[in-house]
């Protein structure tokens, strides 16, 4: 599983004080200068990584006031280390992000407070231990310049994090620019917590972030960048990695949508992805809505090829050395000119797609690949607001699809050889926020360690038995994210209310971050 960091907190107090005597060299007598005294600065601080730390202390010194004095704080560029300092600023009160990497060495914080009119000076120092408490929670990317740069915070409440006990959420923002000095070039498409390998376990932890232009690894403790592009792939050549999806699925394996191409990790061999290969032609027929996948269990991801009608897949453990196969015995209607709207998983790991055929009409297709022979079943989809829809999330613990307009959601049972539909009566706070995305919340160790269902050590009550709806105002420039608790047997929403998540600009792709 992902290594837990435990840091321990010790205190400690270092006051440099400064006195002297101030000589007058026309008199040579020996003149008495008060102490300058500093109160309000800790000796000892605790902080965690993207906290905000603010220090008004006070000082005073016998017949001055706060403006005869000059001011300069400074910190540590490294733990330990006194001699690499950087600094934060000049004036009397403090505020500063934390962005210094977690260690339990402490970095040295000091404000040195100097007379102006003899010179002398007066030295606090502050013992600053920073810690990883961000752990999990949901990372959030967004824009608020219509994709020009991208943002990322990360949000804990107590249906995201385990062990959190605080009533309200806690957010972390713009934690890439306090981790990298800027926000992210572009639209983040896609996101994904992974666990990969040196080749010998599973003990390389990352965040993988994918814009227009590039596919990029973070520091999944202090969302620095470590690799992006190239050396992800074993430092191939190309000069733009679009990427559109990142993914885990069959419990080991991480998949990515790069340049239209699909490839992917076995994780626990490798840590550089591979290109998977397509025997059929033409190659280029990956997007987002063209996947579906499971995430546990020896899963297999399908793919659907709207030019020649067919679906194909390859199981989990092939992904770095097999060809993807036609899925045999073909649905019972006409798959020519049919386009997906959007793949996922159904009950029992069953990779499932929302198909619209050439005539319009709606199809989810469920595919049974755990024999020796694929198992098809096919429901032919009857419903308001199909030609409105903006986004679709099956259910891989229930026969339950939601799909969403942008002024409401739908729940879908599967049952009986029925689609059945049925309108929520669930609206956005207001009439202004518009439905941009649904999908279904799991924690972020479910697909990546291998773990089953009853194997993992801290799951959630409400790993996947939420729904999230993200929504956006155009008049605000505001994203929210809508936390829905549901009923796996009847697809309604539950009385409890898991809360809003909002602060947010135009939400662009969300994942759960690990423990």
């Amino acid at each position: 599983m992902n290594k837990r960091i435990y840091i321990i907190c010790a205190l400690a107090l270092i006051t440099i004080g400064i006195s002297s005597c101030y000589k007058d060299k026309s008199t040579e007598a020996a003149m008495s200068v008060p102490d300058i005294e500093v109160t309000g600065v800790d000796s000892v601080m605790e902080t965690t990584y993207g906290d905000e730390i603010a220090i008004k202390p006070e000082v005073s010194q016998e017949g001055r006031t706060e403006d005869d004095f000059e001011y300069l704080w400074e910190i540590d560029l490294n733990p330990g280390k006194e001699k690499e300092r950087i600094e934060l600023g000049t004036d009397p009160e403090l505020s500063y992000k934390v962005s210094n990497t977690p260690s339990d060495t402490p970095y040295t914080l000091s404000l040195k407070v100097t007379d102006k009119q003899t010179g002398l000076a007066r030295i606090v120092i502050s013992k600053i231990y920073v810690s990883n408490s961000l752990g999990e929670g949901l990372l959030v990317a967004y824009t608020r310049d219509r994709g020009q740069t991208s943002e990322l915070d990360l949000v804990s409440s107590n249906v995201l994090t385990y062990g959190y006990t605080a009533s309200g959420p806690k957010y972390t923002r713009e934690i890439y620019s306090l981790a990298n000095g800027a926000p992210v070039k572009g639209r983040i498409n896609a996101m994904s917590e992974i666990v990969d390998s040196d080749n010998e376990a599973l003990n390389e932890n990352k965040t993988i972030i994918g814009t227009d232009n590039h596919i990029i690894a973070l520091d999944p403790l202090t969302f620095k960048e470590k690799a992006s592009d190239g050396e992800l792939f074993n430092n191939s050549k190309e000069a733009v990695f679009n990427t559109t999806a990142v993914f885990n699925f069959a419990a080991y394996v991480t998949g990515a949508i790069i340049n239209g191409n699909m490839y992917a990790i076995v994780c626990i061999i490798d840590k550089t992805y591979s290109k998977l290969t397509f025997t059929q032609v033409p190659e280029d027929i990956f997007t987002p809505c063209d996947i579906a996948y499971a995430k546990l269990d020896q899963g297999k991801l399908v793919v659907f090829n709207k030019n020649d009608g067919k679906f194909y897949y390859i199981p989990g453990w092939q992904a770095m050395s097999g060809a993807f196969s036609e899925v045999a015995n073909s649905f019972d209607f006409n798959l020519k000119g049919a386009t997906s709207i959007m793949g996922g998983c159904s009950k029992n790991s069953c990779p499932a797609f929302l198909i619209k055929d050439a005539s319009g009409a709606y199809h989810i297709c469920i595919m049974d690949l755990s024999g020796n022979s694929p198992v098809l079943t096919h429901y032919t989809l009857d419903g308001e607001g199909l030609g409105d829809l903006v986004s679709v999330a099956f259910c891989d613990n229930a026969d339950l699809m939601y799909y969403a307009t942008p002024t409401k959601i739908y729940s879908v049972i599967l049952s009986g050889g029925k689609a059945t539909t049925q309108t929520l009566s669930w609206t956005p706070d207001s009439s202004d926020e518009k439905i941009t995305g649904i999908m279904q919340y799991c924690q972020g160790w479910y697909g990546t360690h291998q773990y089953g269902l009853s194997d993992y050590d801290f799951p959630l009550k409400y790993n996947r038995l939420q729904l999230m709806i993200t929504t956006y105002n155009e008049k605000t420039g505001e994203g929210k994210i809508y936390l829905r608790p549901f009923n796996v047997s009847t697809g309604l929403f539950t009385y409890k209310d898991n809360g809003t998540l909002s602060g947010f600009g135009e939400i662009t792709a969300i994942t759960s971050t690990l423990k």
